[in-house]
């Protein structure tokens, strides 16, 4: 018997997976955070059968963890780990592409062109979930020209983690409006020269400015790290998490008592501290 169809005529289950993994992304479900199955059936409406097999898929997909001995189902924390994954990850994707593409789409640089447009609006706009989602829909035009079903499925999963990623560094540039504002104008000229470069066929341009653009996700978690403008902005080196919340060595009411350190999420355990990585 086939699942039956929701209203714009996805299965429940692509549906509830859509629903959750943006709930992820932009981080309503947070990093760390438990997903409770009757949540999810009270608060957003979906059936037992099609929630779990949605969470299913996301464990696939990387962004939830499945942790029956403790507790259930976790988001994948965005500790420095997954981080430096996540950007290694982006700029092999994008250094790959701009390798491989051969630039004779002839439609590519007018497609690349509307995207942007739709981009620089929202931009304006300060709408960071319409902002990640045309970022995402502008490289993976890109990777369509190179017909490559197995890449395209690994970059587009790739770009889903970044969508969260700059989620999270969009929401802590907020306290540096005006840095952040000239961020997203520098986004706009690179991607002004991406497009240049596929109208031109310009492919040793093409293929320097893609991995350089995927670097400024790097750069602009750097710059908020060192800034020293996200007062709250902790990094603790010896569990490798990434967090904004009360300082190393002291704990929140929320944690008091319950038996894990700061820095560490639900679903990591209390681990022995290792040996602080030296920096250079």
């Amino acid at each position: 018997m086939s699942e039956p169809d929701s209203s714009d005529g996805t299965s429940q289950t692509e549906a509830a997976l859509e629903l959750i993994r943006m709930r992820i992304i932009d981080l309503t479900i947070g990093p760390g955070s438990r997903i409770d199955e009757r949540l999810l059936l009270r608060q957003f409406g979906l059936g037992r059968t099609p929630a779990r097999e949605a969470i299913s898929r996301l464990a696939a997909e990387g962004f939830v963890h499945i942790r029956p001995n403790r507790g259930g189902v976790f988001v994948r924390s965005l500790d420095l780990d997954t981080i430096k994954q996540v950007i290694v990850a982006h700029q092999l994707v994008e250094s790959v592409v701009g390798q491989l593409c051969t630039l004779d789409d002839d439609q590519l640089g007018d497609d690349l062109a509307a995207i942007q447009k739709q981009y620089r609006t929202v931009v304006s706009a300060g709408s960071f979930l319409e902002i990640t989602a045309l970022n995402e829909r502008f490289h993976l035009r890109i990777i369509d020209t190179l017909h490559n079903e197995f890449f395209a499925a690994f970059a587009v999963s790739t770009h889903r983690h970044v969508r969260r990623l700059l989620m999270y560094l969009y929401r802590l540039e907020q306290a540096t409006p005006v840095e952040q504002k000239r961020q997203f104008a520098l986004n706009l000229v690179e991607h002004h020269a991406i497009i240049e470069a596929a109208r031109t066929r310009d492919h040793a341009a093409f293929a320097k400015l893609l991995p350089e653009h995927a670097r400024a996700t790097q750069d602009r978690l750097k710059r908020i790290v060192s800034s020293g403008t996200v007062p709250n902005l902790v990094i603790d080196l010896d569990s490798g998490a990434l967090q904004t919340g009360p300082p190393a060595g002291r704990r929140s009411d929320e944690n008091a008592g319950k038996g894990t350190r700061p820095g560490t999420s639900p679903e990591e355990p209390n681990r022995p501290r290792t040996r602080r990585p030296t920096t250079k």
